[in-house]
Formats: structure tokens, sequence, C-alpha cells
């Protein structure tokens, strides 16, 4: 009858692979690969992992691991005897009285083999080890993935978070970069359409007649007090009432009409300038 290690050995030569191709396909070490065709099962390593990767590498070699597992306990079984047994002739058959310590030691080594103990514990299942062999790779992956979408949403977060700050500033600031750039100013009493014009004499109502898009702003000089400030389409007329001097600022002069005192007057300069009506 063959042994383990023939079984294994035989079935991986019948596969045609090496010990390498096979620790990369099951995940276990080579050495731990070659003891077990070896025979030596006595290298330093829990009973437990022993037991998972033996059934692994059955199962992968296509060989009944149930079977080669009882195989395993009935060598392991055999060993222990011989071993007592040759204690036994060592030392004359002297009873040995064993210790308190060494008593949960010997109970552990009874239900790992398999005996009979008075109070038994449940034996440990041998494909644990490769339960949590095969489950630590994916819960590495799983971590990882988590980790990812984490910092995923992070990042979108913050970037929502800037577009948001962007366009509160890009709102805050779009009304007061008119005013708050002062222009040259341009001191002009505002020629007439008509160059017979006279001088433009003091009165408390304007209006503002748009020709085109024109962003407008009026303020009275006595208070500062804001009288207009919007944005003017073509054929817009607006009309203010004003206590005393008064400047208007706007944007595009050539689309800007203003009339007092029954004269219609526009800037003699286009684009953005301030004017002064008393």
């Amino acid at each position: 009858m063959q042994s383990i290690g023939e079984q294994l050995e035989d079935a991986r030569k019948r596969k045609g692979i090496s010990l390498r191709e096979a620790a990369e396909a099951t995940k276990i070490r080579s050495d731990f690969l070659g003891f077990f065709e070896q025979n030596k099962f006595d290298y330093d390593l829990p009973e437990l992992y022993k037991r998972g990767f033996l059934k692994n590498y059955a199962r992968y070699l296509k060989l009944d691991p149930d079977k080669i597992l009882t195989n395993y306990n009935a060598q392991l079984l055999g060993n222990t005897r011989t071993n007592k047994r040759g204690a036994s002739e060592l030392f004359g058959q002297i009873e040995i009285k064993k210790t308190e310590s060494q008593a949960p030691q010997a109970e552990d080594e009874n239900v790992g083999y398999g005996r009979i103990a008075a109070k038994p514990k449940p034996a440990p299942d041998p494909s644990a080890a490769d339960d949590s062999q095969e489950a630590e790779p994916d819960d590495d992956n799983e971590k990882i993935f988590y980790l990812k979408i984490g910092l995923v949403f992070a990042g979108t977060l913050a970037l929502v978070f800037i577009v948001f700050g962007l366009i509160k500033a890009i709102l805050s600031s779009s009304g007061d970069d008119i005013e708050s750039t002062e222009p040259p100013v341009i001191e002009q009493a505002a020629d007439s359409n008509n160059a017979a014009a006279g001088p433009v004499t003091s009165t408390d109502d304007i209006t503002l007649i748009a020709s085109g898009t024109v962003y407008v702003l009026v303020k009275q000089q006595s208070d500062n007090a804001i009288l207009f400030r919007d944005t003017m389409s073509e054929g817009q007329t607006v009309a203010l009432k004003k206590k005393g001097p008064i400047d208007i600022l706007f944007t595009a002069g050539e689309n800007i009409v203003i009339e007092q005192a029954g004269e219609r007057m526009r800037p003699d300069s286009s684009g953005t300038a301030k004017i002064t009506l008393p």
C-alpha cells in the first residue's frame, strides 16, 4: 500500500507539474509540499494548518481529501503508539505519574489524535485552515475595495465643495466688480444728441433709456444712496427722482441715453465710464 507521500508525489507527477507550480496554484509553501511527499509531518507547524494544507493539496491533485486525512490520522496514531512503546521499554515500563501541568497537554493530545477522553473536546475542523487561508485574501481585497470607495467619495465631496465655493464667490462679486473698480472719472455734462443743446440745468427728475444692453449704477452724492443699480436691456426705460448731484456709472456709453429737463443726452465716450449730473 502506498504511503501518503507516495500518493501525493505520484498524483503530482501524473499532472506533469513541479513543486513550485503546485505551490503557486495552492498558495502553500513548496517546502511544506515537499515534506508531505516525503512523509515528514513532524516539522514546526500547528496541527490545524497541517491538516488544512494536506486537504487542499489532495484536493488540488484530484485525490480524495477525506481518505488522505484518514490515512494521516492513522499514521499519527501509529507513530504515537510506537513512541509510547519505545518509552516503556526504555524505562522498564515504569509508570510515570503525570503532574497537573502535564494533564491538559495530554488531554489535548488525546483529542487531537482521535482518542476517547473523559471529557472530550470538539475536534477542530481540518477545513478551518483552508477557510482561513482562503478568507484572508478576500478580507484584504474587501478592505482595499472599501478604502478606494471612501477615497473616491471624499475626493468627490471635496470637489463639490470647491465648485460651489467658486460659484458663490463669482455670483457675489459679479454685482460689485463694476462698482468697486472705479473707471477714470469723466466729469462732463454729457453732450446732447443735438449739437446746439444748451447747458444742462438741475432738476429732480431724470430718465434712463437703454438702446442696448448696459449695466447702470446711479448714486446720489449727498448721502451716497443708490438710486438704481441693474442691467438694462434694449428699449428699457427707468425714471428716477434725485436730490442734488448724482454719479452715473455705466458699462456701455453707446447704449445709454439720459433724459433731463426734456432733453436727451448720450455720453460722448463709449465703454465703461462715469459722469456727474448736477
